[in-house]
This record gives C-alpha cells, sequence and structure tokens, in this order.
C-alpha cells in the first residue's frame, strides 16, 4: 500500500479474509475499495481458532485434546517440505498448504482497533449467511467433495478429526 501513496498509477485493494475461505480469487473494481484493506468474513461474532476446533470435536461427539505447540514446529516442517519439493516436485501443494496453514495459525484474522491498538472481535464485521459450523456439519455428513484445495481437502480428517487437534502459538 506504500506504493500505492507514492504512485498515483499504482492501486491495490487487499482482501483480507477474517474467515475460512475455499478461494478469494477475483478483482475489486470499485473505485471507492482502491487502495484499501477489505475484510471479508462470516455472519455473526468471530470463531477463533480454539473455537473452530471446540466445533469439530463437538460436531464429531469427541471429547477436546488440544496440544499447544511453538509456532516454530510449522516453520521447521516447511523448510523441510520446500527442501523435498527440489527432489520430489509432487510435494509442492503440501508445501504451500503448510505455508498458507501456517499463515492462518500466527496471523489475527480480526480487525486492528486504530484507538486500542489490539485487534477486535466487536469492530470486525459480520457478512453473508454460510456459519463455519454448517460448513463442517455439511462436510461431515456429505464429504469434502467440490471443495478440492490441492491436498488440503485431507487436512479436515487427517489433522482435526483424527482424534488431535493443534493450537500454534
Amino acid at each position: 500500500m506504500k506504493e500505492s501513496g507514492e504512485d498515483d498509477k499504482f492501486t491495490c485493494s487487499i482482501v483480507r479474509p477474517t474467515a475460512f475461505f475455499k478461494s478469494l480469487a477475483g478483482t475489486v473494481s470499485n473505485e471507492d475499495k482502491i487502495n484499501q484493506v477489505l475484510p471479508i468474513g462470516g455472519p455473526g461474532k468471530a470463531v477463533t481458532p480454539l473455537e473452530q476446533g471446540e466445533i469439530l470435536f463437538r460436531l464429531l461427539g469427541k471429547e477436546p485434546k488440544f496440544l499447544k505447540v511453538p509456532i516454530e514446529i510449522m516453520d521447521f516442517a516447511i523448510g523441510i517440505l520446500d527442501f523435498l519439493v527440489k527432489i520430489f516436485p509432487g510435494l509442492e501443494d503440501a508445501a504451500e498448504f503448510g505455508k498458507i496453514g501456517r499463515y492462518y495459525a500466527a496471523e489475527s484474522m480480526l480487525i486492528l482497533d486504530p484507538e486500542t491498538g489490539e485487534y477486535s472481535s466487536d469492530k470486525t464485521p459480520s457478512y453473508g449467511k454460510d456459519t463455519l459450523e454448517e460448513f463442517f456439519e455439511k462436510v461431515l455428513r456429505e464429504g469434502m467433495a467440490g471443495q478440492e484445495i490441492g491436498g488440503a481437502d485431507n487436512f479436515l480428517n487427517d489433522c482435526c478429526c483424527g482424534g488431535n487437534g493443534f493450537d500454534y502459538q
């Protein structure tokens, strides 16, 4: 965004998801949205990663079990995958999914309140009608058909539904 302030020919709009989305592909063409950060979220209050895990465990009828691990564990795994991709190109999707997962594990999806300097669920806008819990219910009922996103389609089953949840810090 710095470049857009220095060169009036350079414009950008940052679409910042505040919720899970399969894809946010597209362009922003409204003049009033240029050179802004645009939060995109779901309906209701923002759901933390821990709350997301609790929803999954509840829907599966299992006792929540979380293991808190340092975020550096993800950095290490991503580094190994990045190295292995040079030898085994078929791991490229897994490496990319690891980077995406690391981003969502470490970055707040809430709006930064300029007055307090803290991320605020109260200031984060609510949009739409489809909740993450409804999405999880549908996946558990119907599977992931139509939700293919590289190697990520096994994430829900392998990482979340396999009995363990991870809370990266």
